[in-house]
Parts: C-alpha cells; structure tokens; sequence
C-alpha cells in the first residue's frame, strides 16, 4: 500500500511539473516579453523564418538560443541569484561586465576601440572645421570620465588608457583649448547605480568650466539643495542585484527658477528641470528633459550679453544648468540626434564660446551622426 502511494505522488508531482513547463513553453511562444525593463533593452524574440539554409549556418539556432535565454520563465530570479552568487560566494571581480566596489556599479572596459574613438572624434571635428574655427569665440573640450576610470586607478580593475584618449582629443581638436576634468572628480561625485555624475557634486567641475570660459566672476553658486527618491540608475537592472537606489539631488535658485529652456523640436517652451520625467523610465531624464537634439536656455536676469553653446551628450544635462547664470543665452546641441549641417538655420555661431563636454564611454561609440 505504501508503494502504491508513493507511486502515485511521484506521478503526480511528474505530471504538475511537465504541465507547468509546458505551459511555461506556451507563455514563451505565444505571451513573449518585449523588453526588458530592468535592463533598458529588448529581449531576443522566436525567430521569425526558420530555413534548411538558416539551420545549417546555424542563424537560427543562435537566435532560438538567444530567445531561450531572454524568455526563460522566471529569468530575473535567476539572474539575481547568479550575479549575487559571482560576486558574494565565488568572489569574482565583475558580473557580465560589471563591476561592484564600495557599493558603485560601474561598466568594465579593458581598452578604448580606436576605430570608433577616430569616428567619433572625427565627426567632432567636423564642426570644428564647418561652424567653429573662425567664429571668433573662445572654444574648449573637456572630457567626462567613467567611473571604471576610479575603479582601475584606485583598485586595480582593468581601465582603458585615458591618457590616450585625451591626447587623441588634443590632436584632432587642436584649435580648442583643453580643460581637464580629471583632477576636479572622484568616485562619490557619481550616482551609484547609474553612469552619471550627481549634480551637486560637480561644483568644482562647474567651477573650472567657468573659469576657463572666462564666465567665473558672473556666477555666485549660491544654490539651494533639493531631492528625488528613488532614483533607479541603469546599472541598477543591468546588474540583478538589486541595490539601494539612489537619491538624485538638483540645485535650484533663484536665478534658475527664472531661466526658461526652448526646444526646438517641439516649439515649446518649459523650465530647466522635468518632473514627469523623473517618474519616467529613466529618472536621469529629470534634467532638462533627457535626450533632445537642440535646446536654449534663457536667462533672463543675466549680468552679460554673452552666449555660450554646448555641444554634449546626457552628462551636459546636468552640469549645463550650473553654467546658466553666467550667460544671456546657452544652446545645447546634441548631434547624435541633428544633422550638424543643419545647426545654422537655428544658430548664429559668430561670437559666440563653444564647450564640447563628453563621456569617454559616448566617444568610444559610433553614436554621432
């Protein structure tokens, strides 16, 4: 009788575990996940054409792999479980290229690629040569580096050669002045879930900038400090560890306040932070209204008839607004989404300073157009 009965629960619980993986097969084909929110990028879907010729090259055997892989039932369980066991019990340095130190997530990058530093540079220079060499204004560059830049200065973990990629930028942008940013940032200044820099803690960065540009003495930096909870960085999906998010801290003042921020795509007119967008998928939006191709900001209590424009990436976003009150007028142009040819049909460029700021990890990129 005994046997009989563990013969029947062993069925059994066989038959509640084929049926729960079959019907975790039928959500995969039929109920596929589109993107993955944790990690800000779509997941591998069933291939849509199968052929003898995509089996033998094995095309769509590697697809069905990748599919299987990013619509396994559960898979964000296991991907905290794995992550947590790599870096807690076998003690290993990074995760699936990423790293953790002193509770700061940070992308692994052993080497720049030169082809795609070239690329990037070179569309740089572009402008340089198109709109800038003799507008009469003073023009620099400064470049914002990674936190795998701290990692691999202060603990060893492999870093790509900045100094390389500084000299790079010297030499193809040799007609502006270079101001490096290297001396004035640390580890903290950056969120620790996120590859951004922590806007109230770029002063010193701020600082330089307007030193250089000649603006310093029009900009008092009297700023009262503000927060947002929670803050989800993109490293904080990406590396399933479900870490403390954090706070985004932003600087506000009178002078602020007052300024108003022109999008030229949408004809619309709003203030220099964006609280909707701190509720959207990527909180770092918050500032200025995340990724635009051309804006303005105005500020209308301006000491100054000078203009200043601002060709960056998402990290301008930030430290953009600490500039704002030295200036009448600052553009910010972001030509991974503008064709530079057609920046004069909204800018006058004669007279006016230029800044090139950006990330290290946006030059090691083919993201310009």
């Amino acid at each position: 009788m005994q046997k009989k009965v563990k013969n029947i629960a062993v069925t059994f619980s066989f038959l509640i575990a084929l049926a729960f993986l079959v019907g975790m097969c039928v959500k995969m084909y039929f109920h596929p996940v589109e993107t993955s929110e944790s990690e800000r990028r779509p997941l591998a879907q069933f291939p849509k054409e199968i052929t003898w010729e995509s089996i033998v090259d094995r095309t769509s055997i590697e697809k069905f792999e990748d599919y299987s892989v990013d619509q396994f039932p559960f898979r964000e369980f296991f991907r905290s479980v794995k992550a947590k066991f790599h870096l807690n019990v076998l003690g290993l340095a990074e995760n699936n290229g990423l790293a953790v130190k002193d509770d700061y997530i940070a992308k692994i990058e052993p080497e720049f690629t030169q082809e795609l530093v070239d690329y990037s540079l070179g569309r740089l220079q572009y402008v340089y040569e198109k709109f800038l060499k003799d507008n009469g204004g003073d023009k620099f560059v400064a470049i914002v580096p990674d936190k795998n830049y701290f990692l691999g200065k202060e603990y060893g973990y492999p870093s790509p050669s900045y100094d390389k990629l500084a000299e790079d930028v010297k030499s193809k942008l040799s007609g502006m002045g270079y101001i490096d940013l290297f001396d004035v940032l640390e580890l903290e200044d950056y969120y620790r879930t996120d590859t951004h820099w922590s806007q109230d803690k770029i002063g010193a960065v701020a600082d330089k900038l307007l030193t250089e540009l000649g603006a310093a003495d029009r900009v008092t930096g009297d700023y009262k400090e503000n927060t947002l909870y929670p803050f989800y960085g993109v490293y904080y999906g990406q590396s399933a560890l479900q870490p403390e998010p954090d706070t985004i801290t932003y600087l506000t003042s009178d002078i602020l306040d007052a300024c108003t921020v022109y999008d030229y795509e949408t004809g619309k007119t709003s203030g220099i932070y964006d609280f909707e967008k701190f509720e959207g998928k990527d909180g770092y939006d918050f500032f200025l209204s995340g990724t635009k191709a051309l804006l303005r900001i105005d500020n209308p209590n301006a000491t100054t008839e000078e203009e200043l424009i601002v060709f960056r990436d998402s990290f301008g976003s930030s430290i953009t607004p600490l500039l704002a009150e030295g200036y009448k007028s600052i553009y910010l142009v972001d030509i991974r989404y503008v064709m530079p040819d057609l920046l004069d049909r909204f800018i006058d460029f004669e007279g006016k300073d230029v800044l090139y700021i950006y990330s290290a990890l946006i030059l090691n990129s083919k993201s310009f157009k």
